[in-house]
């Protein structure tokens, strides 16, 4: 497994380095390039993945009402509550949680670690992309861009708790400046591709949730 695995990440690494010497050495450009391949060919399992989620989050919306109004009812009886939860999930036949949804942020995982980890050792190569001097060292102003664009993804994304999205979208957006800032700008570079990707996927998602 572990010959596989390597072989995987020398291919996508090797990749890299050959999209780099196609714009004159570039290996920030290597790195876009084969992320946007990687994220492209993944896009079409991770659009299917949101659609059933965003039709299994439409069906929540429909009875929250009556959650809401169950939670208010037996505030002070959790045995009774929860009975009643379930009783209204079994009856419309929903499940809590989008088994699908799981799925959905697992299935991609073997590509986007081994990308990832193909990634570093690139970046570890050095070299100009645009205004940064080296894409080994840590890039202040890409961390920020990356990071907006990260939020961007947040809004874009369909959610079933609009109330924390703003929360989360600040927690995501310190955590992702936190991280970066001790990172190679080539791994930045990557992250930022990555969320590119997400904020397509979301509005996509959205919109398939309005022609419903």
């Amino acid at each position: 497994m572990g010959g596989a695995w390597d072989q995987i990440v020398d291919t996508l690494r090797e990749s890299m380095i050959a999209y780099a010497y196609v714009f004159n050495g570039n290996y920030g450009a290597g790195i876009l390039a084969v992320t946007f391949l990687a994220r492209l060919a993944l896009l079409p399992i991770t659009l299917r993945f949101a659609r059933v989620v965003s039709a299994h989050q439409a069906r929540l919306r429909k009875i929250q009402a009556e959650l809401d109004e169950i939670k208010r009812r037996f505030a002070n009886d959790s045995q009774e509550l929860n009975r009643e939860v379930r009783s209204v999930f079994a009856r419309e036949g929903i499940s809590p949680v989008s088994t699908a949804g799981c799925l959905g942020a697992i299935a991609p995982a073997p590509v986007v670690i081994a990308l990832y980890s193909a990634v570093r050792q690139v970046a570890m190569l050095g070299g100009r992309f645009g205004w940064i001097r080296n894409i080994a060292t840590p890039d202040s102003f890409l961390t920020v861009i990356v990071a907006v664009i990260g939020a961007a993804t947040m809004v874009a994304t369909p959610s079933s708790s609009p109330e924390n999205r703003h929360f989360m979208m600040v927690l995501s957006t310190v955590m992702t400046i936190v991280v970066l800032s001790k990172m190679s700008a080539g791994v930045a570079l990557y992250w930022g591709m990555s969320n590119a990707f997400g904020v397509a996927q979301g509005l996509i998602a959205q919109r398939y949730r309005s022609d419903r």
